[in-house]
């Protein structure tokens, strides 16, 4: 079949897994592996320790996130066309990136197919393995992916999802947090055996960095349409849609830092009294007890059907998302040097290649590590270790490739990024540094 007929655009993809649509550009990250596994394991085994680093993470990270609409729809291209341009040796940041994406594209979807697979053990009888399960997921992905099949659970995934994510509030808002809660959240501490969970909720708190450069190329599908919306608000051209793609991203990013505070809370006022923190092959089974303490047991077959869809969504989206970032990768490489043809002729062989290749891989990683937990914070961490790097390209991509000023970012942006690069910078070496001295 025809792969551009199918999942040719990028927006069609990131509209099923992350809910885009007018408000909701990032709105995905506030329901996936992160939010699901790694805040509430940061409440259950450290209380309210590690909840800083919620805010920290959104504060700091935001405007590697912003750059990415900013550069699509001053430029009219995507990131990687401008780490193409960055000064230096021809095609090193893009070398950079596809190195990201090789080492991502196996961990991540490696971290996702088995908490989706924690999740459906859930559902079955005891001794089904993690391992059977993830292929099982994993292959129906690929064949969705194949004959583009996925229609019809996006718009399930959504309102499910949507419904887990009430469901939270209320579980918050009868269980509210207790003392610990202001100076955990504003007072900076790694307790000891917390380094690795604290580096990946950096990596993927709201998500990875290199997802900016997915929302630059989903901005690159949306832009007429932001355009149109900001001339019926009385806006027009590129400011006026640029208005209007921000406007989008800040709430969805707004409500992942509100969700993800709340997971934490969750672990904290729920799972650490009960001395349980998720782990293992019944780590759904454990988060499912965030709701069924609270709200009753009858939510925990409704969870297990959100938590799944939405956890499925999100392995389809990485499925198709990094062999795609691989795929366009290889085309800015190729036009470096000069080999425009080439490109057209393996578009698809680059893609499926990489596509099972990640998924072999992924798969072998699950049999080794059949613990969903420490697999998502494997991927979590490899995201955090290459995010300087990315966050310090998407600065110079905006600061000097956008030719009109006026659609550059401002000077309180650019010593908000500056600041946000030293601080990930920091939180990178001092991470590296507590690793090898332990």
């Amino acid at each position: 079949m025809n792969q551009g007929r199918r999942t040719s655009a990028w927006a069609r993809t990131l509209d099923r897994v992350r809910w885009i649509g007018p408000g909701m550009v990032m709105a995905a990250t506030a329901i996936g592996a992160s939010h699901l596994v790694l805040a509430p394991t940061a409440g259950a085994a450290f209380g309210y320790a590690l909840l800083w680093v919620i805010p920290f993470s959104h504060l700091f990270k935001y405007p590697a996130f912003e750059f990415g609409p900013r550069f699509a729809v001053a430029t009219g291209t995507s990131l990687l066309d401008g780490y193409s341009a960055v000064p230096g040796p021809r095609g090193w940041a893009l070398w950079i990136f596809l190195a990201g994406t090789i080492v991502q594209g196996v961990t991540v979807l490696a971290g996702v197919l088995g908490v989706s697979a924690a999740v459906v053990a859930a559902a079955l009888p005891p001794g089904v393995p993690i391992p059977l399960l993830s292929l099982f997921i994993g292959l129906l992905c690929a064949l969705l992916l194949w004959s583009g099949g996925f229609d019809g659970l996006s718009g399930l995934s959504k309102w499910m999802l949507l419904g887990l994510s009430l469901m939270t509030v209320v579980t918050f808002v009868s269980r509210p947090p207790t003392a610990g809660f202001w100076p955990g959240l504003v007072v900076p501490t790694i307790p000891a055996g917390s380094l690795l969970l604290f580096g990946a909720l950096l990596g993927w708190m709201p998500t990875g960095i290199d997802v900016s450069v997915w929302h630059s190329l989903w901005a690159l599908e949306r832009r007429s349409t932001w355009e149109a919306t900001a001339d019926r608000a009385g806006y027009s051209g590129s400011k006026g849609a640029l208005r209007v793609g921000l406007a989008d991203m800040r709430f969805g990013y707004g409500l992942s830092f509100a969700l993800a505070v709340m997971f934490v809370v969750l672990g904290a006022e729920v799972l650490r009294p009960l001395g349980e923190t998720p782990s293992g092959a019944g780590v759904a089974i454990t988060i499912a007890r965030l709701y069924t303490e609270v709200l009753g047991a009858w939510v925990y077959p409704f969870f297990l059907a959100a938590a799944f869809l939405g956890m499925f969504s999100t392995a389809y989206g990485v499925l198709d998302g990094f062999p795609r970032a691989f795929r366009e990768t290889i085309r800015q490489l190729r036009r470096c040097g000069g080999e425009p043809r080439a490109e057209r002729r393996t578009g698809g062989l680059l893609y499926w290649g990489f596509l099972l290749g990640s998924l072999a891989l992924a798969l072998a990683e699950t049999a080794m590590i059949p613990d969903p937990v420490i697999l998502v914070t494997i991927a979590a961490v490899a995201s955090f270790l290459i995010a300087p790097v990315l966050y310090t390209l998407n600065y110079v991509c905006v600061t000097r490739l956008i030719p009109d000023p006026e659609l550059r970012p401002g000077r309180g942006l650019r010593i908000w990024a500056a600041v946000g690069i030293v601080c990930m910078l920091a939180a990178t070496g001092l991470f590296l540094y507590l690793l090898l001295a332990g």
